[in-house]
């Protein structure tokens, strides 16, 4: 079998994963952040435990009611707590399924009380990544049904994790796509991304202060086969739908471009960053 899609879909949205950067998308979207599972949740398990990926319950709500889609599988409500002690209602899941779209990178620095954001690295920053994807879900069939559009954020070494998983994905499925797929990005096809296994998993990151953190990783299945690569594809429906989401982001991406322009204030600080290397990122596609 040999996949196709239209040569100017592809054309955009093998564009679409170039770097980009207070502006709203244009269409309903929810913010899933990259979640550090801590050992206190060892009993609840879940993403809270082993790590993964969160959203404010009231804006996944709110997502529903917009567009009458149901909560996607394997999602879970539980409570959060916040640093400050507080606590808010969250859905969480330990991985996702997205075909990404776009993303934008920004590097954010402390500067006299308040987080500045910069287009470029500046020493003392930590990475935040933005990736604008369309969320499937995987049914009891084994089947992907496709779900919305979610905006997957991550920052410090989290941001660094989801920047390889899907570095890693196209490397993957190079060889396969040339074959079946010939002119058509690895971003037409849907990737897992999150943490997997059994066991928890924990790493230690940072120069000076340590910080633990249950890394984010892709999934991939080992000796991949084009029956793989042909269930994982999008669909032109689908793709259509994801150059136009791109198209209709172009203001939201450019933002990230303006020098200090405030605070992150994306939820997922309430789970805690982590200072990146000190060293100049890869702002090729990913």
């Amino acid at each position: 079998m040999t996949i196709t899609l239209d040569d100017k879909i592809s054309k955009s949205l093998s564009e679409g994963m170039n770097t980009g950067s207070g502006v709203e998308l244009p269409f309903p979207v929810v913010y899933l952040w990259a979640m550090n599972g801590q050992t206190a949740y060892k009993q609840q398990g879940g993403a809270p435990y082993f790590g993964g990926w969160a959203c404010k319950a009231e804006q996944m709500d709110d997502m529903l009611t917009k567009t009458g889609l149901n909560l996607p599988a394997k999602w879970v409500k539980s409570t959060n707590a916040a640093r400050d002690g507080s606590e808010f209602e969250i859905y969480s899941s330990r991985d996702v399924i997205v075909a990404p779209i776009t993303k934008r990178i920004s590097w954010v620095r402390d500067e006299n009380g308040r987080s500045v954001r910069h287009p470029h690295y500046i020493e003392g920053g930590r990475q935040h990544v933005q990736v604008l994807a369309y969320l499937a879900e995987q049914m009891e069939n084994k089947e992907f049904h496709p779900w919305g559009t979610v905006v997957l954020t991550a920052k410090g070494f989290q941001a660094i994790n989801l920047d390889k998983a899907f570095k890693d994905w196209k490397k993957v499925t190079a060889q396969l796509r040339a074959k079946i797929a010939p002119g058509i990005p690895a971003w037409c096809f849907y990737l897992a991304v999150g943490t997997f296994g059994k066991e928890r998993v924990q790493e230690s990151v940072g120069k000076a202060a340590k910080s633990p953190i249950t890394p984010l990783t892709l999934y991939a299945p080992d000796g991949m086969r084009e029956g793989h690569l042909e269930r994982l594809f999008v669909g032109e429906g689908v793709a259509a739908i994801m150059a136009t989401r791109k198209d209709e982001a172009a203001e939201w991406l450019n933002e990230w471009k303006k020098n200090g322009n405030g605070a992150a204030d994306e939820v997922e600080a309430e789970n805690g960053d982590v200072q990146p290397p000190d060293n100049n990122f890869d702002e090729a596609p990913f």
